[in-house]
């Protein structure tokens, strides 16, 4: 009977153990914006980008031999837009769909992830920086990551998905089930089933740990050299520390189910440390030796691989060792203070002190983890988290300063996020919402009529505005671009559906699309939250004012909004903020007239500078949209390099680079620079700067 005891237990920890693999492709490959982020990672790879600049190098210079004596800058461009973050709303966008199409058995014989558009941007970025080269890409020059034949291979893809899914939950429920059967064969009962349960999970977790250690170890030597491994190496990596955290969990909850059914009720932490120091360092026998030998070669292993994964995973286990047992003895302590209870209460604590201790332990181990991992606030939130309470826009001293007269921070395209899905060379680093969390006031968006689609998120700019769209889009980014990102559309299969609704869309919205009217609404309740605060939105409009004011009033903002009079001097802010508006709006083309007096005409109010230089040395304060006589003073002040905007915004918002321009545009143009607007806004030093604008550092 011990002998069956023995297999149904190793085979349970076995079962358990492919149940635990199961759950970890269900959650990291079955998932779709898991599987997103993993591939999205893949890509930002250092050995993956480059060699996938190789190859694009290769197909450009199979189209055009002559190119071949520029193959160093091809392959430079190829692996700097590869891996760019410009990159990555495209990437997770096109990745969702084909994912959803292979679990779920979409439509089509053949799913291509095809990186086209990179190659339109290599091509277009080779012109840039050397204008006589004039290459073109034919339309199938595609770099493709991911080719998953015919429609016989995609069934049994989606057949396999679903089959994981179920062993997901099947397998482990199994081997927990077999590992009890094991251990009753043995004789255990009560406490001494709990126990070996605990033990199989602890088990399992150390199987677990040592595929994980031989998948690491094997993707650290592994010849990174050709496409192919070094795919594999970086999707390995991408998920690894994912499987970490899994074999971290397993082995705690192992832990905390043998703790809470030690039999022995006074056993504590040195019990624990007398046991180790037996199988560490005394006992010789050769189970000992066996022991030894693989913990020594794991972590010897595992330091190797992820050697700062090492050291954290040791601080952890030792706090979680600690937090364990310290509220074992804090049991003990309070149990033994308690006065001798009757036979109800000896049955309630015999049966049910050492399962809610356990409970709790758990309960207080996720409440430290979630303090632990729980994301910290960036620089810049905290640097705008300290303003005065009794503030206008973070400062006392701007209260008493006419509106005109304040210089605040603004965000170019406002709503081009790199942390949304579907933005293609997004130009901010996240959305709206985040920019206001962080500091910025002035939001230059622009508004377009645009149409869903049946694909989740990709939006098509709608109607006759689609010709100007259109143009608009080939000027900033060149046909090659827009060609590249409609291919991407077309790829998808997005056909426009549904009625038109006002979308912020920098040009064509399938390049990247917010609704307007649901952003409104949580504008007015983060201005509700923040009511010293005045906030500007400068409408590039491509919408009617009516519809504008439409959708203003349905978010109920029309209470904050201030209306400004022509021969009328602008109000302090701390005026703004004691009449409740200060929402200023402004839209380019066309204002509200008289029944909307609240939309301002931006150009008759504002003054810019020029845009769409390419270096900092270019940037100019000369006069370009507006009046003279125009108050309010809008500084353009970034690169129109798509290929490299994060970089260029490195650069240009820097405080040596920014402060002089502005300083220099206030001296020439006779007026503070109300509006600064740059790309990347968390880039630099643009908050800063415009302290020292405002006399405040």
């Amino acid at each position: 009977m011990r002998i069956v005891s023995r297999v149904l237990t190793a085979v349970g920890v076995l079962v358990l153990l492919a149940g635990l693999v199961a759950v970890h492709v269900d959650r990291q490959v079955l998932d779709a914006d898991r599987f997103a982020g993993h591939v999205d990672d893949v890509r930002t790879d250092a050995d993956v980008s480059r060699l996938l600049g190789v190859e694009i190098s290769d197909r450009v210079i199979e189209v055009d031999p002559e190119l071949v004596a520029l193959r160093p800058l091809l392959e430079s461009v190829g692996d700097s837009l590869v891996s760019s973050p410009a990159l990555a709303p495209v990437v997770r966008a096109a990745v969702r769909p084909l994912h959803d199409a292979l679990v779920s058995g979409g439509e089509g014989d053949r799913l291509v992830l095809q990186l086209a558009d990179v190659g339109a941007l290599v091509v277009a970025a080779v012109t840039t920086v050397a204008p006589d080269v004039e290459a073109t890409l034919p339309d199938d020059l595609d770099v493709r990551l991911a080719e998953i034949g015919s429609g016989t291979v995609t069934d049994r893809f989606v057949a396999r998905a679903h089959l994981v899914g179920t062993l997901s939950w099947s397998l482990p429920l199994l081997g927990l089930a077999l590992v009890l059967a094991g251990a009753w064969l043995d004789g255990r009962r009560g406490r001494r089933l709990v126990d070996a349960t605990g033990q199989g999970l602890l088990l399992a977790g150390g199987g677990l740990a040592g595929l994980a250690l031989t998948g690491g170890f094997a993707a650290s030597v592994l010849d990174t050299t050709t496409l192919d491994r070094a795919l594999l190496a970086a999707a390995w990596n991408s998920q690894d520390a994912s499987l970490w955290a899994l074999v971290a969990f397993v082995a705690g909850l192992g832990y905390v189910v043998r703790v809470a059914a030690a039999i022995d009720a006074d056993a504590d932490l040195r019990d624990v440390g007398h046991r180790v120091h037996q199988l560490a360092l005394v006992r010789r026998d050769p189970q000992a030796y066996l022991v030894r030998g693989a913990v020594l070669v794991g972590v010897a292993v595992l330091a190797l691989v992820r050697p700062l994964e090492t050291v954290r995973l040791a601080v952890v286990a030792l706090a979680f060792v600690a937090l364990v047992h310290g509220l074992r003895q804090l049991g003990h302590g309070l149990a033994r203070r308690r006065p001798e209870p009757g036979r109800v209460a000896q049955w309630v604590l015999a049966h049910v002190r050492v399962p809610l201790a356990a409970g709790l332990a758990v309960a207080l181990v996720g409440v430290v983890v979630v303090v632990a991992v729980w994301p910290r606030e960036g620089s810049i939130t905290s640097l705008v988290g300290g303003g005065d309470d009794d503030g206008c826009n973070g400062h006392v001293a701007l209260c008493d300063r006419p509106y005109d007269e304040v210089a605040q921070p603004a965000t170019h395209n406002s709503m081009s996020a790199g942390d949304e899905p579907g933005w293609f060379l997004a130009e901010q680093p996240t959305g709206v919402m985040g920019q206001l969390r962080d500091g910025i006031r002035v939001l230059l968006v622009d508004t377009w009529y645009g149409r869903e689609t049946d694909r989740e998120g990709v939006v098509a700019t709608a109607g006759r505005a689609r010709e100007e769209a259109l143009r608009q889009a080939t000027e900033t980014y060149g046909s090659a671009i827009v060609d590249s990102a409609l291919r991407v559309r077309d790829a998808l299969g997005a056909v426009p559906r549904g009625p038109e609704r006002v979308y912020l869309c920098h040009a064509l919205c399938e390049l990247g699309a917010t609704e307007l009217g649901p952003l409104l609404r949580d504008v007015r309740g983060w201005m509700e939250d923040h009511p010293r605060e005045v906030v500007t939105l400068f409408v590039q409009d491509e919408v009617t004012p009516d519809d504008l004011a439409a959708l203003v009033d349905d978010a109920g903002l029309l209470p904050m909004v201030h209306t400004q009079r022509a021969g009328q001097p602008w109000p302090t802010l701390g005026e703004m903020v004691d009449s409740g508006r200060r929402l200023v709006v402004l839209q380019e083309n066309v204002g509200g007239g008289d029944a909307h007096p609240w939309i301002l005409d931006g150009f008759a109010w504002v003054q810019d500078t020029p845009y769409g230089f390419r270096s900092a040395d270019q940037m100019s304060c000369e006069p370009n949209r507006g009046p003279a006589d125009a108050s309010l003073l809008l500084v353009n002040h970034w690169l129109s390099n798509y290929s490299s905007r994060v970089s260029d915004a490195e650069r240009v918002n820097a405080r040596d680079v920014l402060l002089p321009r502005l300083l220099r545009c206030r001296d020439e143009r006779g007026l503070l620079p109300a509006y600064v607007a740059v790309d990347n806004y968390d880039r630099g030093d643009l908050l800063g700067v415009v302290d020292v604008l405002n006399g405040l550092d």
